[in-house]
């Protein structure tokens, strides 16, 4: 009986520790799938998952600039490279949150500005235009972005 309670406990644990990490996981591999966001996927990571970012599950949805977007990285924020070291993560993470939003939203809401970001603040496309469009495997989407937010 003890035997049939721990295998039940260990079968649960496993479970727990896999929903946990499918949404970041099924967002990373929505995103391996365009070699021109391998910028915003090496964001994402060092900021240790989409999870950590919103402190939740999704489905999420990401809007995610190209590699020649975030390209033009600078200013206070620097460049994708001083992003990612571990002593910027705080920032890495609130520039991140700007470009997601917790569930599935649609490319009309998006535009119509009817959307606020894991920030809590609206999301303003500025000059950036919304792309292709992907699935990702735990229901939410990934948008395509030719910008920065804000520019």
């Amino acid at each position: 009986m003890k035997l049939i309670t721990r295998f039940a406990i260990l079968i649960m644990c496993i479970a727990i520790i896999n929903v946990s990490c499918s949404s970041s996981a099924g967002l990373l591999s929505t995103l391996a799938s365009n070699p021109n966001l391998s910028g915003i996927s090496s964001l994402i990571k060092s900021a240790g998952g989409i999870n950590s970012i919103l402190g939740s599950k999704g489905p999420y949805t990401l809007l995610a600039p190209t590699n020649d977007a975030l390209s033009t990285l600078g200013g206070n924020v620097g460049s994708v490279q001083d992003l990612m070291k571990p002593e910027n993560k705080s920032q890495l993470t609130n520039m991140l949150q700007q470009y997601v939003v917790p569930g599935n939203v649609s490319a009309d809401d998006i535009k119509a500005g009817n959307v606020k970001n894991a920030a809590g603040t609206p999301l303003n496309l500025g000059t950036a235009a919304l792309g292709e469009s992907m699935k990702s495997s735990d229901g939410g989407v990934v948008y395509v972005i030719n910008k920065l937010l804000g520019q």
